[in-house]
């Protein structure tokens, strides 16, 4: 998942999350996409970082201005994390022991 292009955007107050039949994501309040691919999305939000899982995830749609992100694609699961870092090498562990 490693992404060296992070999308910026300026930074806002609140923060709304909607989703859609598990297929979309609407997200508010976004400060920047830290890294993406089709199985993962790492997003800071104003209320900390979210990671959004699953499969075929595909970036819709990019609103800088109003700092809005959709994301469409099979959505398997999303959390908060206190560190992006930890977060990367928990899944590398985890995916060590599915292998």
């Amino acid at each position: 998942m490693e992404n060296n292009n992070s999308l910026h955007f300026e930074h806002t107050p609140y923060h709304n999350i909607f989703i859609k039949d598990r297929k979309s994501i609407e997200l508010t309040g976004v400060k920047k996409i830290e890294s993406f691919d089709s199985y993962e999305f790492l997003i800071e939000t104003s209320l900390g970082y979210l990671n959004i899982v699953g499969s075929d995830l595909t970036l819709v749609r990019l609103d800088q201005e109003q700092n809005e992100v959709s994301i469409k694609g099979n959505i398997d699961g999303m959390n908060y994390v206190s560190d992006k870092k930890k977060t990367h090498q928990k899944d590398k562990m985890f995916n060590k022991l599915l292998k």
